[in-house]
C-alpha cells in the first residue's frame, strides 16, 4: 500500500512538473512530432495541450483508403457554399477529406504541409507497375503527362524494375496503350481530386509557406512553394465558390511509343515506354518546363523520370499522335 501511494506522489509531482514548463517548450516538442494522428491525441489532452498544438507550423499525415467512385463528367461545376466538400472530391475519399480539412482549418499559424495517399490496386494499377506521372498546375491543372516503362535500368545496367521478358508486337503495343490510356485517366482524376484538397487548404491556412500532396503509391507529387504558392493564394482568395468548384479536365491528349530512353544525366536507360500528354487546349505546347523538380523530394529514381520527361519533351515530342 506504501508503495503505490509513493508511486502516485511521484507520478503528481511529475506531472506538476510537467505543467511547469513554459508553453514555448512545448511547442518545441509539437513542433517536432508533425505526424496528425500524434497531435490529434496532444490536442485531446487538455484545453492548455489544445491551444498549443494549433500553433505548431507543420503538419504531415497519411490519408486512411477508402473506396473510390471515379466521376464520369468533364466538369463538375455545382458547389455551392453549403456543400461540405466538391463532388469530385467527395466522390474520391468521401468524408475523410472533409474531416481531415475541417481539422486542419484550425491551425492557422502552420507553414509546411505535407499529405500522402495511400498505395491502391483498385485504380488498375498493381505494385508492379513501373508508371510516375507529373503535372503543371497553378490554380487549375494545366497539362498532365504519364510515363510508364516497361524495364528500367541503372547506370551500371542493373535492372532497377522490370514488367516481363516477352517480345513486344504491333499488336501487343496497340492493347497496351489502350490500358495504359486508361489509367492514366484514373490518376488524372486523382489529380484532379488532390488539387481541389490543395485548393481548399490554401483558402483556409493563410501562412503555409509549402504544400505539398503526394499521390497513391508515390507516383506523383503536387508541390507549392515561393511564388507560384503566393499566385494560387491570391486566386484562391479572390474566387468565388462557383469558381472553386468547378474542375476542368485537359482537353487535348496525345500518346507515343519509345522502345528505348537513354538518359545522359542520370546514365539510366528505359525500355518499352508509353507515354501519354493531356493538355489544356488554350495552354497546348506550352510545357517546356513540365517539371523541373525543385521540391526536394525526389530520390535517385524519381529524378529519373523527371529527366525522362523533360527528355521526351524536348527530343521526342514529334512522336506524339493526337487520340483525343
Amino acid at each position: 500500500m506504501k508503495n503505490i501511494v509513493e508511486s502516485r506522489k511521484e507520478d503528481a509531482n511529475a506531472s506538476s512538473s510537467f505543467t511547469r514548463l513554459p508553453d514555448e517548450i512545448i511547442l518545441q516538442v509539437l513542433n517536432k512530432l508533425i505526424d496528425s494522428k500524434t497531435l490529434i491525441c496532444c490536442y485531446l489532452v487538455s484545453k492548455r495541450f489544445s491551444s498549443i498544438v494549433l500553433q505548431v507550423d507543420a503538419i504531415s499525415f497519411t490519408a486512411p483508403f477508402l473506396h473510390r467512385r471515379i466521376p464520369d463528367k468533364n466538369t463538375v461545376s455545382n458547389y455551392t457554399p453549403s456543400s461540405q466538400l466538391p463532388p469530385e472530391l467527395s466522390s474520391f475519399y468521401r468524408e475523410f477529406f472533409g474531416s481531415a480539412i475541417r481539422f486542419l482549418s484550425k491551425f492557422k499559424g502552420v507553414k509546411s504541409l505535407c499529405v500522402t495517399l495511400p498505395s491502391s490496386s483498385e485504380i488498375g494499377i498493381d505494385n508492379t507497375s513501373l508508371l510516375k506521372w507529373r503535372v503543371k498546375f497553378g490554380n487549375r491543372i494545366e497539362s498532365f503527362i504519364f510515363l510508364s516503362p516497361k524495364s528500367v535500368r541503372d547506370k551500371d545496367g542493373f535492372y532497377l524494375n522490370q514488367i516481363g521478358d516477352e517480345e513486344e508486337n504491333i499488336d501487343s503495343i496497340n492493347d497496351l496503350f489502350n490500358q495504359k490510356i486508361n489509367i492514366s485517366f484514373q490518376c488524372l482524376y486523382e489529380v484532379m481530386a488532390s488539387h481541389t484538397m490543395l485548393l481548399l487548404i490554401l483558402k483556409d491556412l493563410p501562412m503555409l509557406e509549402d504544400i505539398s500532396i503526394t499521390g497513391s503509391g508515390r507516383r506523383g507529387r503536387l508541390f507549392l512553394s515561393g511564388e507560384k504558392l503566393r499566385k494560387v493564394k491570391e486566386w484562391v482568395h479572390s474566387a468565388s465558390q462557383t469558381m472553386m468548384g468547378h474542375v476542368e479536365i485537359p482537353e487535348i491528349v496525345s500518346n507515343c511509343y519509345i522502345p528505348v530512353l537513354k538518359l545522359p544525366v542520370s546514365g539510366y536507360v528505359m525500355n518499352g515506354v508509353h507515354v501519354i500528354l493531356m493538355e489544356m487546349k488554350d495552354l497546348q505546347g506550352g510545357n517546356d518546363v513540365l517539371m523541373i523538380s525543385n521540391d526536394g523530394f525526389e530520390d535517385e529514381e524519381e529524378a529519373a523520370y523527371t529527366e525522362a520527361v523533360m527528355e521526351i519533351l524536348e527530343k521526342h515530342k514529334v512522336r506524339m499522335q493526337r487520340v483525343r
